[in-house]
């Protein structure tokens, strides 16, 4: 049947456009990228309703319910319940893990283009923040952006781009088409550095290992040396601030401690359901440490942190179980498919090196409070997990052994 005749892909045609569309907008403009998603749920409902058949809503669906639910709660008893509930829109985020999830699992040659897509951007973005490098200097007051309002979302997801991108060229390069790739990575690693953002650098890493551990392991060895070049031609403020990382004495850091020692102290004082979603800001003051030098923030520059404290205890591990629960079947799938060069290994690769990155980076700051990544984060997950459905057999295998049910 033709796409003329059958609404149910007419309803997929235009969420693929809405897709592309989000894939690229993302990295430069949140508010072309909600409304991309917007596009993306209606006609994933779309597609629902005309088709007649439950969706399939992927193993994740679970985890990603308890931690709807729990944040819900946590709103509701919240020290300010209206703010609380309002920031809790960010929730509808997650549909773009179902209906990005839906449409790759329909054709999973889909994740390639899409990951492409998210490459040639951010390349763009790093050729505009290397510009602003360039015509203003390096300055840790004043750092480059690009078409973002701050640095921290634009070195996010400039690593989340760089993770995708290095898993097409480790596992779906094509010798021409995929020429630019390598240069498109060098711009988005210099813009990254560049940025002083070491939160990025430290996701980009771990997320690196992970990709060439999954792909050629003995690759390794030459990781240090790699890391080592960069930081050498790198001007000194950027080296600086990499080996500022490691410096317990330096005034970030120290801020930092003291911050997460309050978080512990307000997570001890509010264990279930926290203070409430956007309502540290209201307890912070009461727990803060008298030798901080910024007595005014809004949040722990952790994700952990920050869940437990606003989400509690209980939100903290629903928030982790998704994740949790996601890099485990990608790892058992990826593990019981690694000699196989179907396309689903990239999406797998993408994800698990994806999930790594935004975790690791997590530590060093609240980048799920960041809407752009979180919505990033979201739409690689759904590419990862996609591409364990595409494993079948395979996949069927591992997902009934996990007790998480045959897929559908």
């Amino acid at each position: 049947m033709t796409t003329k005749n059958n609404p149910v892909l007419k309803w997929e045609k235009a969420g693929w456009f809405f897709l592309l569309i989000f894939a690229a907008s993302d990295l430069f403009s949140i508010s072309i990228a909600q409304t991309a998603a917007a596009g993306m749920g209606i006609t994933w409902i779309g597609r629902w309703v005309k088709s007649g058949k439950s969706p399939d809503l992927s193993p994740v669906k679970w985890p990603l319910a308890a931690f709807v639910v729990s944040s819900l709660i946590a709103a509701i008893f919240s020290l300010n319940p209206v703010e609380s509930i309002r920031d809790s829109k960010d929730l509808l985020h997650i549909i773009i893990f179902f209906s990005a999830y839906d449409l790759f699992i329909s054709d999973i040659k889909r994740i390639g283009t899409a990951f492409r897509v998210m490459t040639a951007t951010g390349a763009g973005i790093a050729i505009l923040g290397l510009f602003q490098a360039f015509n203003r200097g390096l300055d840790i007051n004043d750092r480059i952006s690009g078409f973002n309002d701050i640095y921290m979302t634009y070195a996010g997801l400039l690593m989340l781009a760089i993770i995708v991108g290095a898993a097409v060229l480790l596992f779906e390069f094509k010798k021409w088409a995929d020429s630019w790739i390598p240069a498109a990575l060098g711009l988005m690693m210099a813009a990254v550095l560049l940025s002083l953002t070491r939160n990025a650098l430290v996701g980009i890493l771990a997320g690196s290992v992970v990709m060439v551990a999954l792909r050629k392991p003995v690759a390794l060895v030459a990781l240090p040396a790699l890391v080592a070049i960069a930081i050498a031609v790198t001007p000194k403020i950027a080296s600086d601030r990499v080996y500022s990382i490691f410096d317990l004495q330096n005034e970030t850091n120290k801020e930092r401690i003291y911050l997460w020692s309050a978080g512990l102290k307000i997570v001890r004082d509010n264990p279930l359901f926290g203070v409430g979603q956007n309502s540290f800001p209201i307890v912070y003051p009461k727990y803060r440490n008298p030798n901080v030098k910024e007595p005014n923030i809004s949040h722990l520059h952790n994700n952990f942190m920050e869940i437990a404290a606003e989400r509690g205890l209980v939100g903290l591990f629903c928030w982790m179980s998704v994740w949790v629960f996601a890099l485990w079947i990608m790892i058992r799938s990826w593990r019981q498919n690694r000699r196989d060069k179907r396309a689903c290994l990239l999406g797998m690769t993408a994800g698990i090196g994806g999930v790594t990155a935004f975790v690791c980076a997590g530590i060093f700051e609240y980048n799920f409070g960041d809407s752009e990544v979180q919505m990033l984060y979201y739409f690689i997950l759904a590419g990862g997990m996609a591409s364990v459905k595409s494993c079948l057999p395979c996949a069927e295998e591992s997902f009934s052994s996990t007790g998480a049910g045959q897929i559908k």
